[in-house]
């Protein structure tokens, strides 16, 4: 099958160190990607990206986690961030907007960032995908800037567009998590199954990442595909714990079979029972979306 996917519709702005760790597979992958940087020395590490994608904001010598210096490099030249996007980016969507909540050139305009390119952009929405620092090893001013930064992203809820927030106290390797995230998240942008015992369609992934509020996906193979194995994937991931709450707005399901492996009933009793399940049958692997959740403060207790 070689129709249109949600893929075709999404571009990726990649701001910082992490920003552009994190979106370097989709680049590879074909995704429209632009790399944003106060810092030279972090542009220059991305050997693979062409030249013509890489963005040092003028003046910019990095941001050394300081989330007010951040906020006023990026004010000074927002419109030429925004044009940017507009030139190396035609005809895109959505524009998922990926840096770290607790670093600096990041942490301190996702949020803002999210809300220009809304309204300069005429995008339909501006998912987030940031990461949360690791407990243990980063300083207490990162968990600041992490607090902070997810207090701005809840601010603007009413804007369209999930949070994806990664978690690096998940694994040691930093790189792993972001090859996991890449893997899950364009499994779903990137869905063609189609069966005739019903389809998650194009329409419906639009709505799962427009969705504000915490979002989680995963992805589980053909022979993994139980409800045990995918209700531990919602609290052994790559993701910032889930809250308790149970507050859901959807689920995306695309079932590798007849849907019998999941027993979506059992799904809710663990994590809520949402407004609609957008399920799909027939697929080469589980795929499942979770959107809607409450934001991790929980964990920043």
């Amino acid at each position: 099958m070689n129709g249109k996917t949600v893929k075709d519709k999404c571009g990726f702005l990649a701001i910082g160190a992490y920003g552009g760790n994190q979106c370097a597979p989709f680049y590879k992958k074909g995704y429209p990607t632009l790399f944003v940087n106060t810092a030279i020395q972090d542009l220059n590490s991305l050997t693979d990206v062409d030249e013509k994608y890489k963005y040092h904001i003028p003046g910019g010598e990095g941001c050394n986690k300081d989330r007010r210096k951040s906020k006023e490099i990026f004010r000074k030249d927002i419109d030429n961030i925004v044009n940017q996007i507009r030139e190396k980016m035609p005809g895109i969507e959505y524009l998922f907007i990926v840096g770290s909540a607790g670093g600096g050139t990041a942490s301190g305009i996702l949020a803002s960032m999210k809300r220009v390119a809304m309204n300069d952009l005429d995008l339909k929405a501006c998912p987030i995908v940031t990461v949360m620092p690791n407990t243990k090893l980063e300083s207490v001013k990162a968990l600041i800037n992490c607090y902070e930064t997810l207090a701005e992203i809840e601010k603007i809820g009413d804007e369209p567009g999930a949070t994806f927030i990664l978690d690096n106290d998940k694994n040691s390797n930093k790189l792993r998590i972001n090859e996991m995230f890449f893997c899950y998240l364009d499994a779903l942008l990137s869905n063609q199954s189609s069966s005739v015992l019903g389809n998650v369609d194009n329409a419906e992934i639009e709505e799962l990442i427009s969705t504000p509020g915490m979002a989680i996906i995963s992805k589980l193979g053909k022979d993994k595909s139980d409800t045990q194995q995918l209700i531990s994937t919602f609290h052994n991931n790559v993701y910032a714990p889930l809250e308790d709450d149970k507050v859901i707005k959807y689920i995306g399901l695309i079932n590798v079979g007849s849907g019998k492996e999941i027993q979506i009933e059992n799904v809710y009793v663990e994590i809520g029972v949402p407004l609609d399940c957008f399920t799909g049958y027939e697929s080469d692997s589980t795929v499942c979306m979770l959107a809607g959740l409450s934001l991790p403060y929980g964990k920043m207790a």
